[in-house]
């Protein structure tokens, strides 16, 4: 067997492997040599741990947004965290904020968005005075997405939302709550939930009346 077809019959028996342990696999300490051999199997790198892990591109199935996970290691369809980012942003309706990306992903994106914004792949406008909001990097295409989240602003909200609106106000209870209160305290804990999205869930569930009749 030589080394490509036993390189190949690793992945096929584990699925994932690191660098190191294919340069092993190998022989080699080169890691050019091992991308040649890599490429020669048309291999995947993981969009998470900064891409230290690889696949076959032919044992991956990916879900109907390009993604595929094993345990916590992701692949996309379209490569790289960076240029994945790029791809869901620039065909999104309504551009994507860091937190939707996280919570798609389950990765962090803060040094992804930032370096594609300033190659300026992707671009940027602030979204209700303190979110970013980041949309295709043609100015026309991304002020129609910016239009759009803002006429989708009053539909269905993410059960993610939802929930975690409600955990914060049940925190908040000993106190007359409002959509504001909740807001502000979801931002002090690193959520990017908008305030108008706290507003939506408060008016869902009747819950300004029902904290305000807790008081009493």
């Amino acid at each position: 067997m030589n080394k490509l077809d036993e390189l190949r019959g690793q992945f096929e028996k584990r699925r994932v492997l690191e660098m190191s342990e294919i340069m092993r696999l190998l022989g080699t300490t080169s890691r050019m040599t091992a991308y040649r051999y890599l490429k020669k199997l048309d291999y995947l790198s993981s969009y998470s741990h900064n891409g230290k892990f690889y696949t076959l591109r032919k044992l991956v199935k990916f879900d109907e947004t390009g993604l595929y996970r094993l345990g916590n290691i992701g692949f996309s369809e379209y490569g790289t965290l960076s240029d994945t980012i790029a791809h869901v942003v620039e065909y999104s309706e309504t551009g994507k904020t860091s937190s939707e990306l996280e919570h798609q992903y389950q990765v962090r994106v803060k040094n992804a968005l930032l370096d594609l914004v300033e190659t300026k792949r992707i671009g940027r406008e602030k979204w209700e005075g303190k979110v970013f909001v980041y949309t295709s990097a043609e100015n026309i295409k991304g002020q129609q997405q910016l239009k759009k989240r803002k006429e989708g602003a009053r539909s269905a909200l993410p059960e993610w939302v939802v929930l975690e609106v409600l955990v914060e106000t049940i925190r908040a209870s000993a106190e007359a709550v409002n959509a504001h209160t909740v807001a502000s305290q979801l931002l002090r804990r690193g959520s990017r939930i908008s305030q108008e999205q706290v507003q939506q869930v408060f008016e869902m569930y009747d819950l300004e009346k029902k904290t305000l009749d807790c008081t009493f």
